[in-house]
């Protein structure tokens, strides 16, 4: 069956705590008014200020497609008391929730972003990875913060994970599968030492991650080896093509599901659409048994992202204020899959004598389970209505554009280094690690 708006709100439920920490307000919330007085509101807006106070809502149409819209709909005042007096028509379907917010001042932005990356990720910096007794109760790999940066001559393997993402994430489908722990045992093996190297994706972008990284490793020598995630992949090409690190290598690294040549998600004139995959994702993820890891981010962080683009644009604006918008969030625009990106364009033109070597895992997920189809609303080459809920120009894993993922330019991989699992309703971007293929792939690779 679609999804439906009772189902849909009760999913939303699951981070009202994080939208309230977030000053984004559920019509349900019934805590401490935070908003202007409303006459405080009409003073600024006659004096052409305009309204201080920002209106989301989040719709579901008849085929379970969840959408954003921002600002009032059908003249529904954004006053939290007239919010619940009732629920309107919506103009594209019917409204699973609406929101209130603040909206913030230009130099709020960054601390709103700081904010929530400490809220998606609690412990971030440098890590040694250890492995619990395999089989027991709970997570297998436990993680103790590195006090003093690694140094010496050692067989290093780092796991550098995705946006909105913390290195639990990596675990959490590797564990669960069949021959998993055993899988992570034999890997865990082969190294003197494993790291993790967990940063915040919003409010830094990519270089500045690596920037960090390559400080944090500057002490160390020996064979490395790196298991990246989604953006992560950029933070390892920037570490080790971009910034290159003191020791004498080898260098080589898995890329699972990266944008290495940008994403077409974090595109500026597709912001509103984005923020609506993100929200239909998150969703499908909840709803299909995934871990609160692995889903609860991509249902909080449109809420973060709305709060921001509605406080310097509408959804309707011309590109250039949208492009603004996305500037705006560093760790989007890191990765923004737009000609002349100014940081990747220079990334991509790096050649290197001694190139690292790539190993690369790619998919195009296409489903027709009822519960995830809403990926036919946002992709150009099935899109229902051509037109403005375009994200993706092709095949995609529902984050990262599929060619993207294997475009190194001046590095050649060969295909036996590429883990291909093809077009499949298995394999998303969230579901690479709890897919035997691609452990067996990272354990025969990194031999």
């Amino acid at each position: 069956m679609p999804l439906d708006s009772v189902t849909a709100r009760a999913v939303l439920r699951e981070v009202d705590d994080v939208a309230v920490r977030l000053n984004v307000l559920p019509s349900s919330y019934d805590g401490p008014e935070v908003s202007l007085p409303i006459a405080q509101r009409r003073r600024r807006r006659n004096a052409g200020l305009g309204d201080p106070v920002g209106v989301a809502s989040l719709m579901v149409n008849e085929d379970g497609v969840l959408f954003w819209h921002l600002g009032d709909i059908n003249g529904v005042p954004s006053g939290r008391r007239r919010m619940r007096r009732g629920v309107p028509d919506a103009p594209d379907g019917e409204i699973v929730e609406l929101y209130h917010f603040d909206k913030l001042e230009p130099n709020a932005v960054n601390t709103l972003l700081r904010k929530h990356d400490a809220d998606l990720n609690d412990h971030q910096g440098l890590s040694e990875l250890t492995l619990k007794k395999v089989g027991a109760a709970g997570q297998a790999v436990q993680r103790s913060a590195l006090t003093v940066p690694p140094k010496g001559k050692k067989k290093r393997l780092l796991f550098v994970h995705g946006t909105f993402s913390k290195t639990e994430a990596f675990f959490a489908g590797m564990e669960a599968m069949a021959g998993g722990p055993a899988g992570i045992k034999t890997l865990f093996r082969r190294y003197d030492q494993v790291l993790a190297f967990d940063h915040p994706t919003l409010s830094v972008s990519p270089v500045m991650n690596a920037f960090d990284l390559a400080r944090l490793l500057a002490g160390i020598d020996g064979p490395l080896d790196i298991v990246a995630h989604s953006r992560g992949g950029l933070v390892a090409r920037w570490l080790l093509d971009g910034y290159g690190l003191n020791g004498s290598g080898p260098y080589r690294a898995v890329l699972v599901g990266s944008p290495l040549a940008g994403t077409s998600l974090a595109s500026p004139p597709r912001l509103r659409s984005a923020l609506s995959v993100m929200s239909n994702f998150g969703t499908a993820l909840k709803l299909s048994g995934a871990a609160a890891v692995v889903y609860a981010p991509f249902l909080s962080v449109p809420l973060a992202l709305l709060r921001i683009a509605s406080s310097v644009l509408t959804l309707t604006a011309k590109t250039p204020i949208v492009d603004a918008a996305v500037t705006a969030i560093a760790g989007l625009h890191g990765q923004s899959r737009i000609a002349d990106h100014p940081e990747l364009t220079r990334l991509r033109a790096v050649k290197l004598v001694r190139p690292p070597e790539y190993f690369v895992v790619r998919s195009n997920f296409e489903t027709d389970d009822p519960g995830w189809r809403f990926w036919r609303w946002f992709r150009k080459d099935t899109l229902r209505d051509a037109g403005s809920d375009l994200v993706f120009p092709g095949p995609n894993d529902l984050v990262v554009d599929t060619d993207s993922m294997s475009d190194i330019p001046n590095v050649k991989i060969a295909a036996s280094s590429v883990k291909d699992f093809g077009t499949t309703d298995l394999v998303h971007h969230t579901s690479y690690f709890g897919q035997p293929g691609t452990l067996d792939f990272i354990l025969d690779k990194l031999s």
